[in-house]
């Protein structure tokens, strides 16, 4: 792969003088005080060096959470702020309307459905520090059941674990395709660790999903990465609130997939959006096919349609955003597609089945004549020399 030479972020007085510096921690509420209690129980018996402030939004819960958590709070030994929208802002939203409040010199975004090991945020600060390569640092995404006994992964297993990515359309591709586990095109929203003098992180526009994608694909495009620092350990549930709230489920369905798409106009160059047109035309060819396929009585089908329709035409109304958001962004650009690419998977699905190996078949077909080199075929080239 392309070595770039990053631009490098400015390093804090805390790095220069060997300290840990002060963090703010945000953390989500909606229509789950018990859940997000737990976590500001992990956060209260964290073991760090440096001070900790706790900011908890209640995004528009209306249940009764906000004076639940502000009971919770009022037992913490750190300073834990209670703040509360009238409505449900969404994750994007939720951090922003937090984010004016946070004093600290880093600021760690976390889901209420996670739970820190107690040296998770030190581990944190240690692998961000004196790297100004990073833009950020996330940590080990350990199962939810290990928080008893605060289970920590075994050093052999993960040192052959390698990270998933996404694919050149957007979507998800789990699959172990990078170098190591520590590599990553995009870090996870879930636990995020970033200077609280970087810009804010996405728009409120995306109100949730794929916005951790939209920051880490921008902070590439800056010149600079984030990275996961194995030694640092959360424990994660993982799409509780959707998951409990079939309306916002439904919602967060149309949120995803019209971020998707908008993620691929702002951060491609036009150059790169036409070379890989017809991977989207496969892929918008696909889904429409399983949406259809999923109609019939007693599923969810015709509104998997109606969602797939919606999150387009909203890509068409709000035309002029994007093109003002596309400007802002392609002007920090420091870094081709081509190094990125490298990043990225080819493939367009994660399923086995004939089907799914059938149009990955084509896709990656396609990026060898169109010469996209992803990372299989940069893995192919390692393999090589």
């Amino acid at each position: 792969m392309e070595q770039h030479q990053y631009v490098g972020r400015p390093l804090g007085r805390w790095e220069l003088d060997g300290l840990y510096p002060s963090v703010s921690v945000i953390v989500l509420n909606y229509r789950e005080p018990e859940i997000t209690s737990e976590c500001l129980r992990s956060i209260i018996s964290l073991r760090y060096g440096g001070k900790i402030e706790v900011i908890v939004l209640d995004n528009g819960s209306g249940d009764g959470s906000f004076e639940r958590l502000r009971v919770e709070a009022g037992k913490s030994p750190l300073p834990v702020r209670v703040l509360a929208t009238d409505q449900n802002l969404g994750f994007t939203g939720g951090v922003l309307t937090a984010w004016p409040h946070a004093t600290g010199e880093l600021i760690c975004l976390l889901n209420n459905d996670a739970t820190f090991h107690p040296d998770c945020l030190a581990r944190l600060v240690d692998g961000f520090r004196r790297r100004a390569d990073l833009g950020a640092v996330w940590p080990f995404d350990a199962p939810h059941t290990w928080s008893e006994g605060l289970q920590v992964p075994d050093p052999a297993k993960v040192a052959l674990m390698r990270n998933g990515t996404h694919s050149v359309v957007g979507g998800n591709i789990w699959l172990p395709l990078m170098s190591d586990y520590k590599e990553c095109f995009t870090p996870s929203g879930v636990c995020l660790l970033l200077q609280r003098s970087t810009d804010v992180p996405f728009p409120g526009e995306y109100f949730a999903y794929y916005e951790d994608v939209y920051f880490g694909w921008r902070l590439r495009l800056r010149g600079l990465k984030a990275e996961r620092v194995l030694e640092a350990i959360i424990y994660h549930e993982g799409s509780r609130t959707g998951r409990l709230d079939l309306g916002l489920r439904q919602a967060l369905g149309f949120h995803a997939e019209k971020n998707r798409l908008a993620n691929l106009i702002l951060f491609y160059a036009g150059s790169t959006l036409l070379r890989i047109l017809p991977l989207l035309l496969l892929d918008e060819a696909k889904k429409l096919v399983m949406v259809i396929a999923s109609i019939t009585p007693g599923r969810s089908g015709a509104a998997k349609l109606a969602r797939h329709i919606q999150a387009r035409l909203w890509l068409l109304r709000h035309a002029a955003w994007i093109r003002s958001r596309r400007k802002q962004v392609q002007a920090e650009r420091r870094v081709t597609d081509h190094e990125i690419l490298q990043l990225m998977s080819g493939r367009l699905t994660m399923l086995e089945n004939t089907g799914g190996r059938f149009v990955n078949f084509l896709s990656l077909s396609y990026c060898r004549l169109a010469r996209l080199q992803t990372v299989e075929f940069r893995r192919t080239a390692a393999a090589r020399e």
